[in-house]
C-alpha cells in the first residue's frame, strides 16, 4: 500500500490535473463574477448565489477530475500494469487518496482565491478558514465521488457526460420530487459547504454525504476486485 501510494503521488499528471481542475473553476468563478459586475445593479443575493455557484463548479470538475484519474490510466492499459506490480486492493486505495489529495490541494487554491477576489473587490465574500474549508471539503467529495463512478463506468468518454449529469440530477428531479432530492449526494453536499462556509455546523448533511460517498465507493471497491480488468 504505502509503495503504490508512494508510486502514485510521484506522477506528474496527478498534480498537473489539480492544477487544471484549480484553473478551470477559478476561470468559471471569474467569468460569474465579471457577468455580475456588468449588471448595474448587484442584486442583494448576489454573494450567497456567487458561493453557491461556485461550490457547485467546484463539485463538479473535482468530480470529472477524480474520474479521469482512473479512466485515463484505465484507457491506456497503465491501471493493468499497477495491478500487477502492487495488486487490486493497494492499486486502487492508493490510487483513491492520492486522487483525493490532489482534490484537497485544487479546492483550498480555489477557496483562497476566490477569498482574495472578494477582499480585492471589497465585497462582502472574503478569505475565511470557514469559507476555505468549504471549498476543500466541496473538492475532496467530488473527487471521491468522480473516482467511484469512474471505476465503474471505465469508459473514458462516457464517465465525461455520466459523473457531472449525477451531480445535476436533483435540479432534473426538483419539479417531480422535492422530498426526494433532499436525500441525494449533490444536495447533500451542497448544503453541508453553504452551511459551513459561514460556520454553521451541518452534521446531518455531512454524515448523509460520507453515507453516499463509502456506500459507492464500497461497491466501486468491490467490484474492482471482481470484475476482470482487461
Amino acid at each position: 500500500m504505502v509503495s503504490a501510494f508512494h508510486s502514485d503521488v510521484r506522477r506528474p499528471w496527478l498534480w498537473l490535473g489539480s492544477a487544471l481542475c484549480a484553473l478551470l473553476v477559478v476561470g468559471l468563478v471569474g467569468v460569474l463574477i465579471g457577468m455580475g459586475r456588468l449588471e448595474s445593479q448587484t442584486s442583494p443575493g448576489f454573494d450567497l448565489v456567487l458561493r453557491q455557484a461556485s461550490m457547485s463548479l467546484m463539485l463538479i470538475v473535482a468530480a470529472v477530475m477524480g474520474s479521469f484519474s482512473f479512466t485515463s490510466d484505465y484507457r491506456a492499459g497503465c491501471f493493468t500494469r499497477r495491478v500487477l506490480l502492487f495488486q487490486r486492493a493497494p492499486a486502487f486505495t492508493a490510487r483513491l487518496v492520492s486522487t483525493v489529495l490532489a482534490a484537497l490541494l485544487a479546492g483550498t487554491t480555489v477557496g483562497v482565491l476566490f477569498g482574495v477576489s472578494g477582499e480585492l473587490m471589497d465585497s462582502a465574500w472574503g478569505i475565511t478558514p470557514y469559507a476555505v474549508l468549504a471549498f476543500t471539503g466541496t473538492a475532496a467529495m467530488g473527487s471521491m465521488w468522480g473516482f467511484a463512478l469512474g471505476s465503474l463506468i471505465r469508459s473514458h468518454m462516457v464517465s465525461l457526460f455520466a459523473v457531472p449529469l449525477s451531480l445535476v440530477l436533483p435540479d432534473l428531479l426538483s419539479a417531480t420530487s422535492r422530498n426526494t432530492e433532499q436525500f441525494l449526494f449533490p444536495v447533500l453536499a451542497a448544503d453541508w459547504a453553504d452551511h459551513i462556509a459561514i460556520h454553521i455546523p451541518a452534521t446531518g448533511s455531512f454524515a448523509g454525504a460520507m453515507i453516499w460517498l463509502v456506500v459507492v465507493t464500497a461497491v466501486a471497491f468491490g467490484m474492482f476486485l471482481k470484475r476482470d480488468l482487461a
